[in-house]
C-alpha cells in the first residue's frame, strides 16, 4: 500500500518545515504549499489523501480555499490548522472537515492524522 498523500497549505514557512517533518517521519508522501491559489493548482494536477489548510492566510484564506475545495472535490479530507478561527471553522459542517489548533505536539499530529486516514 502506497503512503497517504498529504498537502500542506500555510503561509508560515516555519509551520510548512514542521509540518512536513512530521509527515516525513510518519512516512508520509507530502507536498507543501504557501497559498490558497498554490493549493487549489496543485489540487487540479494530483490527489491528496489529506489537505493540511491554515485558516489565517493572506491573498485567499483558508476559509475561501476550502469553499473552492468542498466545490470541486467535495469528498476532499481537509484539516484546519488554526490558532484563532474556531468558530469561524466550526460553522463549516461536512464530515470530511476537521481541526486541529495551533501550536500542537507532535503526538496529537499523529493521533489527529490516524483517525482521519
Amino acid at each position: 500500500m502506497s503512503a497517504p498523500r498529504v498537502l500542506v497549505v500555510d503561509d508560515d514557512e516555519a509551520v510548512r518545515v514542521v509540518a512536513s517533518e512530521m509527515l516525513k517521519r510518519r512516512d508520509y508522501d507530502y507536498e507543501s504549499v504557501a497559498s490558497g491559489p498554490e493549493a487549489l493548482a496543485r489540487l487540479k494536477e494530483a490527489e491528496f489523501d489529506l489537505v493540511l489548510l491554515d485558516v489565517g492566510m493572506p491573498i485567499m484564506s483558508g476559509v475561501e480555499t476550502y469553499e473552492h475545495i468542498r466545490r470541486d472535490l467535495p469528498e476532499q479530507k481537509v484539516l484546519f490548522m488554526t490558532g484563532y478561527a474556531e468558530d469561524e471553522i466550526s460553522e463549516l459542517n461536512n464530515p470530511n472537515t476537521y481541526m486541529l489548533s495551533k501550536p500542537f505536539s507532535l503526538q496529537t499530529f499523529d493521533d489527529t492524522l490516524s483517525s482521519i486516514i
